[in-house]
């Protein structure tokens, strides 16, 4: 592990870091620095930021709170970290990514080198030709904003044992939010936004996806949207209430609106795609559309048992379609907001360092 703090405390790591975070864009935290503040002296921006994580200066800032509406009138939350936070988040990510990543289960698709959410299509699309056929399509609730902090720091330690390392996550997790009516410290919930959230989200659900990719059940998760699929109705059915009872235990719910019990011949759609009978088609239009689209299916269906739109490799047209489609999807940058100050709390020396108790912070609920 002592390796991996070089490499991490390593200044072209962290210069690789500053153009991953560059590249992204995205505005100011809580201090008001942007990316092109930092830009502007950037060699020395980047070496002091190393230097103060490395001789326990550096201090973690709070997420900013920006309010944005959303098309259907309502309104979305979004947490910033600061510049220097993002950048150091990906420092260490480049790092421990590769470790972790290792480790998950092969039913998580999400947030991972090399694949992206078609490979979880082609993978449903390959338990149903397997004749796994019942499926329940699920989604959990607000899954970001109720994983546990105690419970997630618990799971870390299964992956990294760098004392100061875990105290850095830990300071990120703890970091708070920064609201018009001040700082909020609350004992669950993750900003989305952050660079180092994904990881720490698959880490929370790794014992969700081997738990339920079993011989009778198999599990394929892009984030907090999942099916489970079985051969017959009735492991199906039981699926479903041993994964609200697991989801339970560790402080998330399946959002009960988004979920369904299903199966092929009737139905459903995952990750922006309609699967029906042998057939897989990209559902980003309207609804006359598809359901126009759905019944042209069902027509050919009865007439002809071959699949017109079945993603695979003797349909290279289709799979042509449906990629450029996900690398558009992909590659949109994320919408940060806007700018703000709020001093934050100096870490301990990286490597050398205790983990500070839960006792330590005041929590406002």
């Amino acid at each position: 592990m002592s390796d991996i703090v070089s490499e991490f405390l390593n200044l072209n790591n962290f210069q690789r870091a500053w153009q991953k975070v560059a590249e992204n864009k995205g505005s100011a935290g809580v201090d008001g620095e942007t990316i092109e503040n930092f830009s502007s002296n950037q060699a020395i921006n980047i070496y002091q930021l190393l230097q103060s994580v490395a001789n326990g200066t550096y201090q973690v800032r709070p997420c900013k709170q920006v309010i944005i509406g959303k098309k259907n009138g309502g309104r979305r939350e979004l947490k910033i970290p600061a510049v220097r936070d993002r950048i150091v988040q990906q420092a260490l990510l480049n790092v421990i990514s590769p470790i972790v990543d290792k480790k998950f289960s092969p039913a998580s698709f999400a947030y991972r080198p090399n694949l992206s959410y078609l490979d979880a299509v082609k993978q449903v699309a390959e338990w149903r030709d397997l004749n796994f056929t019942w499926v329940f399509d699920g989604d959990i609730t607000k899954f970001f904003d109720n994983i546990e902090h105690q419970r997630l720091l618990q799971e870390i330690r299964n992956y990294i044992d760098n004392p100061g390392i875990l105290c850095l996550i830990k300071s990120w997790v703890l970091s708070g939010i920064l609201t018009d009516e001040g700082l909020i410290l609350s004992q669950k919930g993750i900003p989305q936004g952050a660079v180092i959230s994904p990881l720490l989200a698959n880490v929370y659900l790794d014992k969700f996806d081997k738990i339920f990719s079993q011989p009778e059940l198999k599990l394929v998760r892009y984030a907090d949207d999942f099916v489970v699929l079985a051969k017959t109705k009735d492991e199906i059915l039981q699926a479903k209430l041993s994964i609200a009872s697991f989801l339970n235990s560790i402080g998330l719910a399946i959002h009960e609106e988004k979920s369904q019990f299903t199966n092929f011949e009737r139905g459903f759609r995952f990750l922006g795609h309609g699967f029906l009978g042998k057939s897989i088609f990209p559902v980003d239009v309207n609804e006359d559309e598809l359901k126009s689209a759905i019944q042209n299916l069902q027509n050919n269906s009865s007439q002809n048992n071959s699949s017109q739109n079945n993603l695979s490799q003797n349909n290279p047209g289709t799979n042509k379609q449906v990629n450029g489609q996900a690398n558009q999807k992909l590659n949109q940058p994320k919408q940060q907001g806007n700018i703000g100050k709020k001093k934050a709390k100096t870490l301990p020396k990286i490597g050398n360092t205790k983990i500070p108790g839960q006792q330590e912070r005041k929590t406002k609920k």
